[in-house]
């Protein structure tokens, strides 16, 4: 899936050393582990490493963004779970618009 970068993002991606297919070459399994380790390390509990996921989602609809917008840059193929985190951030959104 193609994402766009926003931000300074796409400036840091070309400064990363061409080395191959992928900019940042990962393990799945390192990721996830390391996230847990740091996490736990900090005493952070019921924190999934999906929920930065979430979380710059619900920064990118704060910002305006609508939710075909966000699921290109999140890379969500569901717009389904996408509703499903704006309609908690901005219930009042749909009463508003329910009163017009």
């Amino acid at each position: 899936m193609i994402v766009p970068l926003l931000g300074e993002s796409f400036e840091i991606a070309l400064k990363q050393p061409n080395k191959g297919e992928l900019i940042f070459p990962y393990n799945s399994r390192s990721v996830s582990a390391g996230f847990q380790r740091v996490r736990n390390e900090l005493g952070i509990e019921n924190l999934r490493y999906n929920d930065l996921r979430r979380e710059g989602a619900s920064r990118l609809f704060e910002k305006g963004y609508s939710i075909e917008e966000v699921a290109q840059v999140t890379g969500h193929r569901n717009l389904n779970i996408l509703w499903q985190v704006y309609t908690q951030l901005y219930p009042d959104k749909l009463y508003d618009k329910a009163q017009k």
